[in-house]
């Protein structure tokens, strides 16, 4: 980590928080036409039902997809991790504070919404970042995969996304759940 963590660079780390939210909601409207068919008529409302239509569609219903079954799994999980994370800074969003020298403490975002309180640390953020900066490429594959008719086309088709989300093709598995205190 490199210091100083500015309270402008953690106030920034908002905007990205639903930038990205955004941009994964998009992807997932995209991909819930795509798997009707069409337009919907009656579109879903709110990213969680969104989100549970699309993995319900998405997910394969046979033991044939493996790799997508699980990449889906994986994502899923993820994104309701950091749902809960973008419903906590944008509705409970208590405090922000910077890290100017190595001895005081990390940088973070601190949230308090019911009785869910959280200190979000910078590299917290950045690395939910990370992965989420390339979550709406992995919803475009399972997207593809489900639309696939061939089994094994769509489980090649997933190869480059099999260690998400580890970096692409790195070989690093599942990462550690970030905010173990969200876990659903």
């Amino acid at each position: 980590m490199s210091l100083p963590i500015t309270i402008d660079q953690m106030k920034g780390t908002i905007g990205s928080l639903v930038y990205l939210w955004s941009e994964i909601e998009r992807e997932i409207e995209i991909s819930l036409e795509r798997l009707s068919g069409e337009e919907t008529q009656k579109p879903v409302h709110g990213i969680s039902r969104s989100l549970e239509a699309w993995s319900q569609t998405v997910k394969p219903k046979d033991n044939l997809r493996p790799l997508q079954a699980e990449l889906s799994d994986r994502l899923v999980a993820l994104l309701r991790e950091s749902l809960v994370i973008r419903n906590l800074v944008c509705h409970g969003l208590i405090g922000i504070s910077a890290q100017f020298h190595a001895c005081e403490p990390e940088a973070h975002l601190k949230v308090k919404l019911g009785d869910d309180a959280l200190d979000l640390t910078w590299q917290q953020l950045q690395e939910m970042f990370d992965w989420m900066s390339r979550a709406g490429f992995l919803i475009i594959g399972l997207t593809n995969a489900a639309l696939e008719v061939d089994a094994a086309r769509a489980e090649e088709g997933l190869q480059g996304e099999r260690y998400f989300p580890g970096p692409h093709g790195s070989g690093d598995t599942y990462a550690p759940q970030l905010f173990p205190q969200v876990a659903g």
